[in-house]
C-alpha cells in the first residue's frame, strides 16, 4: 500500500525503526556537532543546562508520544494506566523529598508550562 511504502527508507528498512544516523544522516550529524559545542563548552542558561543521562532516556521514551491530560485515574483519554501510576511515583517522591505526608498534603506535578515548572524548581532548592 501506499501507506507502507511511504513507511520505508531508501533501504527497505522502516523508517519508523530505523536509527536516525541510517534515516537522516544529516541532521544526526548536526546534533552530533550540537552535543560536541555543549561538553567543550560551559553554558550558564538555565534551561540549556547539562541533563543526567537517565533524564535523556526518559525523554527519549514511548512517554513522549503519550497524551495524558487530566489527573491519575480521571483523564480525558483512555490508555493511561501506566502514565498514572508513574505520576503517582512522581508524588509519593515529591512528598518524600519534602517530608510532607498524603494525608495533609497534595501535590501536583503537571506544570502547565516551562517557565512555572522552572520557578518552583528554582524556590524548591
Amino acid at each position: 500500500s501506499a501507506k507502507r511504502m511511504a513507511l520505508r527508507g531508501t533501504r527497505g528498512m522502516s523508517l519508523l525503526t530505523m536509527p536516525l544516523n541510517q534515516s537522516d544522516p544529516e541532521l544526526y550529524q548536526l546534533i552530533l556537532k550540537e552535543k560536541r559545542r555543549q561538553q567543550s563548552s560551559l553554558n550558564m542558561i538555565a534551561s540549556e543546562n547539562y541533563i543526567a543521562v537517565a533524564v535523556l532516556q526518559c525523554l527519549s521514551s514511548c512517554l513522549v508520544t503519550k497524551y495524558s491530560e487530566g489527573l491519575p485515574g480521571k483523564r480525558y483519554y483512555g490508555g493511561n494506566k501506566v502514565i498514572d501510576e508513574i505520576e503517582r511515583l512522581c508524588q509519593d517522591r515529591a512528598l518524600k523529598t519534602f517530608n510532607l505526608n498524603s494525608y495533609e498534603w497534595g501535590v501536583n506535578v503537571q506544570p502547565y508550562a516551562g517557565s512555572p515548572a522552572n520557578l518552583a524548581v528554582y524556590m524548591a532548592l
